[in-house]
């Protein structure tokens, strides 16, 4: 950096996201994966990005991503500097409780929060499509890129398919179309928690892989129910702002297929401890993507309950409500 240029620092807060579900992954379908999700207000993490001679990602979070992670976050930023020629590298502080592999979308928000900052302490502006693409998101499914930028419900119907009935988390889904979103709008402010089970070991990005390769494809049929369910029972109730529908939607796909498998990777804590939930009274309980998150929908007296009995849980709970303006951005 010359002597005498500023430095920069620029803060961005982004939201967890909750992913309802993937709905299409059968083979031969004329559109894979699609999805519904939508954001929460926490735990809220920030990405401070600040001008510097070289680049350097640091975690600073109490459970931080692997090593291989961070440099494989920067080599991919310094690919994008190099890319765009700008002339600013920057050092990128990860700070906050977002929780990395366990379903609240850790992977596409930080990336694009990284991305975004680096854009700006070079005076770099471009488009969201833009941003999304040199993220390398929204592959698999288009809810965390949606939530990242506007927050609250999001509904995609996936990408064209036909080609290949390879299916793939996220994390390595190419983003060469993105996905064709259905629906977005604001979700109620309904209370919430989210539950981390104790017991449930975060699954690796090679888990992951591996689970999409043993799990896929699925029977149609099974997408054929996943479908419904999402768009009869989840969709069709937060149009109508119905509480009580949309818990028991969102108990139905808990029954589908596709989220049977994800939870069936956690047995038998995943069940057991959506068990307690329900015992303590909440009104429903769901698993964010491949998990282990349990996220639940209760009144604020129950949810207090909840909170109270972590211990015989035995799991982290965050209390909380839907996100529905995205990431906020500031400059130091």
């Amino acid at each position: 950096m010359k002597a005498g240029t500023s430095v920069l620092t620029v803060k961005i807060e982004i939201n967890p996201r909750v992913h309802i579900g993937l709905i299409s992954m059968h083979a031969g379908a004329p559109r894979k994966n699609g999805g519904l999700g939508f954001a929460v207000e926490g735990p809220t993490p920030s990405i401070k990005t600040t001008s510097a001679p070289d680049l350097g990602v640091f975690d600073r979070r109490p459970k931080p991503m692997r090593e291989r992670e961070i440099e494989r976050l920067r080599d991919q930023l310094e690919q994008i500097k190099q890319q765009l020629d700008l002339p600013s590298a920057a050092t990128f502080e990860i700070a906050g409780g977002f929780l990395t592999h366990c379903g609240m979308g850790s992977g596409t928000a930080i990336k694009l929060a990284c991305i975004e900052g680096l854009l700006e302490i070079n005076h770099r502006t471009t488009g969201r499509k833009e941003l999304i693409r040199l993220s390398g998101r929204g592959g698999t499914s288009g809810v965390g890129i949606s939530t990242y930028f506007d927050g609250g419900f999001a509904f995609d119907l996936g990408v064209v398919g036909g080609k290949s009935d390879h299916f793939v988390p996220s994390s390595i889904g190419a983003a060469d179309t993105l996905p064709l979103q259905l629906h977005r709008q604001s979700l109620p402010d309904w209370p919430l928690g989210l539950c981390l089970p104790r017991k449930c070991e975060p699954k690796t990005q090679e888990e992951e892989i591996e689970f999409f390769r043993r799990a896929t494809p699925l029977p149609s049929v099974k997408s054929y129910e996943a479908a419904y369910v999402a768009v009869f029972q989840v969709l069709a109730s937060l149009m109508e702002q119905d509480y009580r529908s949309f818990c028991q939607a969102i108990s139905a796909i808990q029954e589908s297929e596709w989220k049977r498998l994800e939870r069936a990777e956690y047995a038998p804590h995943v069940d057991h401890t959506d068990k307690a939930l329900r015992e303590l009274g909440v009104d429903c309980v769901g698993m964010s993507s491949l998990g282990p998150l349990l996220y639940f929908f209760a009144s604020s007296e129950t949810l207090e309950r909840v909170r109270a009995h972590s211990e015989q849980l035995d799991a982290d709970i965050f209390l909380t409500v839907p996100n529905n303006s995205g990431r906020r951005m500031t400059s130091i």
